[in-house]
């Protein structure tokens, strides 16, 4: 998968629990291995519980909207 053939879609998530979902939804669509998302995610949320914003490259431009429109207006689980 070159750079070319992927779209950078950038969210905002506020648990490790969100971030494995997305992963699960990527493998879902596209299986393992073609598509790539921001590494020491899960690292980064034992060390804050802040929002953070992290990306994911996919090969599909819609699976990249759907994510978007998905987590736009995300708050965090109470």
């Amino acid at each position: 998968m070159s750079d070319s053939d992927t779209t950078r879609v950038y969210v905002n998530i506020h648990s490790q629990d969100q971030w494995y979902q997305i992963i699960r939804e990527a493998n879902q669509w596209f299986g393992r291995g073609n598509w790539r998302g921001q590494k020491h995610i899960r690292r980064k949320f034992l060390r804050s519980t802040t929002p953070m914003t992290v990306w994911f490259e996919v090969p599909d431009a819609k699976f990249a909207s759907y994510l978007q429109l998905k987590y736009a207006s995300n708050s965090p689980e109470i």
